[in-house]
């Protein structure tokens, strides 16, 4: 296997793990997965694994992922997740204003705000950039 394929097996892991929502039913079928591209890596046949066989091993295993919407509500470590920020750093920023603020009683917020807020730091990073 050369180094392009583990690059792009590693990164169809990282894409396995962040569609994962922790159910029950998706970590059986993550567990699933990640059992089966470990058995085409360590098998001893001839012919070594590539990242097409292991790409077509997930999608034909993979359900297809819900719609969102800009009005979902999503969790904090959804949030985390999106952002790359930590928790106290999230709301350092929500409360100076610089922040989407959660929904009013309860430790959510709006998927577009948050995903609003990600596109307007890009467009003021790159403005920054190009100056």
């Amino acid at each position: 296997m050369n180094s392009k394929d583990k690059k792009a097996i590693v990164m169809l892991l990282d894409n396995i793990e962040l569609r994962s929502k922790h159910t029950i039913a998706e970590l059986q079928l993550l567990v699933r997965q990640i059992d089966s591209i470990k058995e085409l890596i360590h098998r001893n046949d001839v012919q070594q694994p590539n990242y097409e066989q292991i790409k077509e091993l997930v999608q034909n295993e993979t359900p297809s992922p819900r719609p969102t919407s800009p009005n979902d509500l999503i969790r904090r470590e959804e949030v985390i997740t999106m952002t790359g920020l930590s928790r106290s750093t999230i709301y350092t920023l929500m409360k100076n204003s610089e922040f989407p603020l959660s929904i009013e009683r309860s430790v959510a917020w709006r998927r577009g705000d948050i995903q609003n807020w990600i596109i307007n730091k890009i467009a003021s990073k790159n403005e920054r950039v190009n100056k």
